[in-house]
């Protein structure tokens, strides 16, 4: 049986895993502060609002900001998930400290531990944790 890794809030002992661990990244020649203020900021149509978002004073303010854009603001080709997982690959392949954490999970099963989330936590349909270990299988492969 392989371990498991629960994380959620960013100061928590895996919290590097949080979309919130400030951890800058570079995406569609834009510098983001977290992953949250990358993946909100890619949910608008508006370029100025998505500027807004990715420049958001916190990735909790950019979280809000992004699930407050109605329907008609969403871009047409959103995608949570394609999003999310691009957003992912930059954050650990920026990051070599971060990636190398990832790599050291080994084949520990990862879980965002959401009180909350129905989608991203593990108490729904556990996504985050599901794409987190998609990177590191990706980053590992990759490396060889």
């Amino acid at each position: 049986m392989s371990a498991e890794i629960n994380f959620y809030l960013r100061d928590g002992k895996y919290g590097w895993l949080s979309n919130f661990h400030r951890a800058k990244q570079v995406c569609h020649e834009i510098e983001y502060p977290t992953n949250e203020h990358f993946y909100q900021s890619r949910k608008a149509k508006d370029e100025k609002v998505a500027g807004w978002i990715a420049s958001a004073p916190t990735p909790f303010l950019a979280m809000c900001a992004g699930r407050c854009l109605r329907r008609k603001e969403l871009r047409d080709d959103w995608d949570k998930e394609g999003i999310m997982h691009f957003g992912l690959i930059a954050k650990f392949e920026q990051n070599e400290d971060l990636k190398q954490k990832l790599l050291a999970t080994g084949n520990a099963v990862i879980h965002e531990d959401s009180p909350t989330d129905m989608f991203w936590g593990k108490r729904g349909k556990d996504m985050l944790g599901k794409l987190l270990m998609m990177v590191r299988k990706e980053i590992r492969d990759r490396e060889g």
